[in-house]
């Protein structure tokens, strides 16, 4: 299902179609002036050479490993970030709430970051949703990059077995487009042949600082 206006609150349609098959994808999720000076603060922070390479694991287990992933990264923090970049996170926040209201998650903070797939760049398959620290709720990614063609690559692919829809999604990632899903289900990134920038958040179901792991 795909949405055509600056998010308000999900369609009934939409709201079926999430509870069916774990994502969802939203166009013109974003204000156009905002969406472009979204990606302008990105830009901003590679000028500045503040990425990284994205690697694999959490804690002590985090490594880079370019033969899974091959991305660039830089982490946001809420509440020191680019004016855009914080008023992006309120549209995260509105996104939230309106997930708790139907669908009853419990969705209590974020954890968010810039991305950069420079051409040749992937990210074999994989889980966003940790064993020893399963918060992450819901992964959504904000698509911006401008006249992105079929051509290009740098698909989202999310796998959908043992799901109600079993099977895979292909998703392009078109300027101002959100997709979101279930942070448990297989995904991948195939390989661009062009730059590809985006914002990928973690909706998570307790606070960024509680840090202890239920037993």
């Amino acid at each position: 299902m795909v949405l055509s206006i600056p998010f308000e609150e999900f369609s009934s349609d939409q709201i079926e179609d999430f509870a069916n098959n774990e994502y969802l994808i939203i166009d013109d999720f974003l204000p156009q002036d905002m969406a472009e000076k979204l990606l302008k603060e990105l830009k901003f922070w590679r000028k500045k050479n503040k990425f990284k390479k994205g690697g694999i694991g959490k804690s002590l287990s985090h490594k880079v490993a370019e033969e899974v992933r091959r991305d660039e990264i830089k982490w946001i923090q809420k509440d020191s970030c680019l004016p855009h970049t914080a008023a992006y996170m309120e549209y995260l926040d509105k996104l939230s709430a309106t997930l708790n209201r139907n669908f009853f998650l419990s969705l209590k903070d974020m954890e968010a970051m810039y991305a950069i797939y420079e051409k040749g760049a992937f990210y074999k398959t994989h889980r966003d949703r940790f064993h020893s620290q399963p918060h992450r709720v819901i992964s959504v990614v904000l698509y911006l990059n401008p006249n992105w063609k079929p051509t290009h690559g740098g698909e989202l692919v999310i796998h959908t077995e043992g799901t109600k829809k079993t099977g895979s999604i292909s998703i392009e990632p078109v300027y101002n487009r959100l997709a979101l899903f279930r942070s448990e289900l297989l995904h991948e990134v195939i390989p661009c042949h062009k730059t590809r920038y985006s914002v990928t958040t973690w909706l998570k179901d307790q606070l960024n600082e509680v840090t202890f792991v239920a037993i």
